[in-house]
């Protein structure tokens, strides 16, 4: 915030305060003195004492009690907003003070006590304002039973999904004033102002995982796909000013670690936006995949749901971006040796992939070459079953291709079948836990081989099977055997996908018939 806006941030709720206090206090005494005789004939006999000592005196405290008023609702929402601000955000007193129902309860009680005041000492026994007082009178009365729903509406404000919706809202309305606005300036101050938002989201979504908060954090990780799924459809109406890099971004912590070259490449693709929001779900999610699986889980849905915007945007920018943050994810995953945020990593990877099959050939390739080389990657880790769970990822995705006649086809099927690596001589517990997984490769590879021969495709069945003779008849006689043996579907422990991968419906299982008949005839 530049010195000129903090001036007037506090400036300008003072000049309205005193200027709200002196005009009430003049109305009334105007209406007293213009309606004198009328307004005291009937307020004394009717409303007050006809004991003008007892008003006067009874007036001269309602000052302090006032003043009393205003001094506890300060201190205990103080008191509030402080422990929220420390387990959240400090912009969170920012928001606070700024909320326009705060403002005007707190402007409320200043009135009423500036009044109170301001008519105690001006009052005479020889005139006495019985409209200023009586007017005085409804407001301590009202500012007193306000109290109780304004800690009410402090609580609700200070709820996480309360403000989170609100920075939410402020967000989508500076989108919205960007995509008409013509200058620079005003461009430039919504960028700032929608990178602190972005900012907040972020500290509440950090401090949250810190303190275990799942349910914060998974507003938040909703919050900030929100906003982009908001922004990305709408780009293309931005002013060129708004990509251009003013210089700041390198005091932004998001930015400040990157080369020159890296931020050049945001500036052309336009995607200063995206790699801020996505620094923030990098970040959550090493923090929360060992111990708060779900809070990972989450980072992992909502890039999913934000790579299908930019899908049907055709935004290839943030495609890349997106690709990139999940191949982070799983370098992380494996070199940490966690297999399960890996696997839960690949699903939503998959589902990606599964989305651009008809949008670019290109871009399927590479899909196909990241689940390749970091399933191969997790066995120079020793995280065999990554490379398994790759294989049958990608046999999801080969079989939606095959379904939608994707140009091409052969060069995907290719790829899939140079899936398996070589086992390498090493000790004999590595070769057994690498077998096993090389198994899990092949059974995805057979089971491609069934949708084959059952949309009476033998030719790329063929295929298959003369990728599978270069194996030993011992593991193609284990392959059938898992296989046939496997009847239920569902897996026998709880996991985020449910499912067994061994699993074939009978149908499947009555075609690979043949196709093992094929290996007994070579013998």
């Amino acid at each position: 915030m530049r010195s000129r806006e903090k001036s007037f941030f506090w400036l300008k709720p003072l000049l309205i305060l005193i200027a709200l206090s002196f005009a009430v206090f003049a109305i009334n005494r105007s209406i007293d003195a213009i309606f004198h005789a009328q307004i005291v004939q009937f307020l004394r006999d009717s409303v007050f004492s006809g004991d003008l000592n007892l008003v006067l005196s009874s007036f001269g405290n309602m000052g302090e009690v006032m003043t009393s008023i205003l001094g506890i609702e300060i201190t205990a929402v103080a008191i509030i907003v402080q422990l929220a601000a420390n387990k959240y955000s400090s912009k969170i007193m920012e928001m606070v003070i700024t909320d326009k129902v705060n403002f005007i309860v707190v402007a409320l009680f200043v009135v009423s006590g500036a009044n109170t005041i301001l008519l105690a000492n001006t009052m005479t026994p020889a005139h006495i304002p019985y409209f200023s007082i009586l007017f005085t009178l409804f407001l301590l009365v009202v500012s007193l039973i306000i109290v109780i729903p304004h800690f009410t509406y402090v609580f609700n404000f200070l709820r996480p999904e309360h403000f989170l919706k609100e920075v939410e809202i402020e967000s989508k309305k500076l989108i919205r004033e960007t995509r008409t606005t013509k200058d620079n300036n005003s461009v430039l101050l919504n960028r700032e102002k929608l990178a602190d938002n972005i900012d907040f989201i972020g500290d509440v979504a950090l401090n949250s995982v810190y303190q275990s908060d799942r349910a914060v954090s998974l507003y938040c990780l909703n919050s900030l796909k929100n906003i982009l799924t908001f922004y990305i459809p709408s780009k293309d109406e931005f002013p060129s000013f708004w990509f251009k890099l003013s210089g700041k971004e390198h005091l932004d912590p998001d930015f400040s670690n990157y080369s020159a070259y890296v931020m050049k490449r945001i500036e052309e693709q336009h995607i200063l936006l995206e790699r801020k929001i996505f620094r923030l779900y990098e970040m959550i999610f090493i923090n929360s995949k060992d111990n708060q699986r779900d809070i990972a889980s989450g980072v992992l849905i909502n890039s999913r749901l934000i790579f299908e915007s930019a899908v049907n945007s055709s935004d290839n920018g943030v495609i890349w971006t997106i690709m990139q943050y999940f191949n982070s994810f799983l370098r992380v995953s494996i070199t940490s040796h966690d297999p399960r945020s890996a696997f839960n990593t690949l699903e939503h990877y998959r589902i990606m992939a599964e989305k651009i099959i008809d949008y670019d050939f290109n871009l399927l390739l590479k899909f196909y070459f990241f689940f390749k080389y970091y399933g191969q990657e997790a066995n120079k880790y020793h995280v065999y079953f990554i490379l398994e769970t790759a294989a049958h990822d990608l046999f999801k995705i080969t079989k939606l291709a095959f379904e939608l006649e994707v140009k091409n086809f052969h060069q995907l099927l290719e790829l899939f079948l140079s899936l398996d690596e070589p086992i390498e001589d090493n000790s004999e517990q590595n070769i057994s836990q690498k077998e096993l997984s090389l198994i899990g490769v092949r059974i995805a590879q057979v089971k491609l081989a069934a949708l084959f021969l059952r949309n009476d495709r033998t030719d790329l069945a063929k295929e298959v099977y003369n990728d599978l003779l270069v194996e030993p008849k011992s593991r193609i006689k284990k392959i059938k055997e898992i296989i046939f043996s496997t009847d239920n579907e569902e897996f026998w422990e709880i996991t985020p996908r449910g499912i067994n991968f061994y699993y074939l419906d009978p149908e499947d299982k009555e075609a690979l018939k043949t196709f093992f008949d094929w290996f007994d005839a070579e013998q």
